[in-house]
């Protein structure tokens, strides 16, 4: 197994962010954040696996390990980043917006569930839509953190986590985790505005 220290880390404060944002999105009394909630919580259990992965922590189970890392970190795009969406939708009384943005997380799981040639379009296509919708609502409400949040899942995608950031000789997978963890924070802050 390919002992990975940096990546291991990476995970682990990107766990620790999704922990913090679950439990403030909780313990928040202003509104429920049911579908806010499913981000973090896909977060926590794709980070956690990325730990076990990348520190090499379980080598009798790293098959299995790999495969649920990879499913789950598939599943914050597909399912996290539309629910994102909609729960910024409902918090601005955008209700079928919001509606729309979990039919797609859902419409997405099937596209994937069927083995189609088009899942990563279908995914790439609902996380585009649901970052123009984070940002549109951030700027219309004047929320400098969705406003940011969305900057910074663009800025994500641009990283993205295959390779090294030769300038910076750091594994691209660190920085785009990195980058989670700010969205992360970036989000909370911008349903306490």
């Amino acid at each position: 197994m390919d002992r990975r220290i940096s990546t291991a880390l990476s995970d682990l404060v990107l766990a620790l962010s999704a922990l913090w944002g679950f439990r403030m999105l909780s313990e928040n009394q202003t509104a429920d954040f049911q579908f806010g909630k499913w981000w973090f919580m896909l977060m926590i259990i794709a980070a956690s696996l990325g730990v076990a992965r990348f520190g090499a922590l379980l080598p009798n189970y790293e098959t299995g390990i790999v495969k649920y890392h990879m499913i789950f970190s598939w599943l914050c795009r597909a399912i996290g980043v539309p629910c994102l969406a909609a729960e910024v939708c409902k918090y601005y009384k955008f209700t079928t917006a919001g509606q729309g943005f979990l039919l797609s997380a859902v419409a997405t799981f099937i596209t994937s569930s069927l083995r189609s040639q088009h899942k990563e379009k279908v995914t790439e296509l609902i996380n585009g839509l649901s970052v123009i919708m984070i940002l549109v609502l951030g700027i219309t409400a004047g929320n400098a953190w969705l406003i940011a949040t969305s900057v910074l899942f663009v800025l994500s995608g641009m990283v993205g986590v295959e390779g090294e950031i030769q300038s910076l000789k750091v594994p691209r997978v660190d920085v785009f985790h990195y980058i989670l963890v700010a969205i992360n924070y970036c989000i909370v802050w911008g349903f306490e505005k």
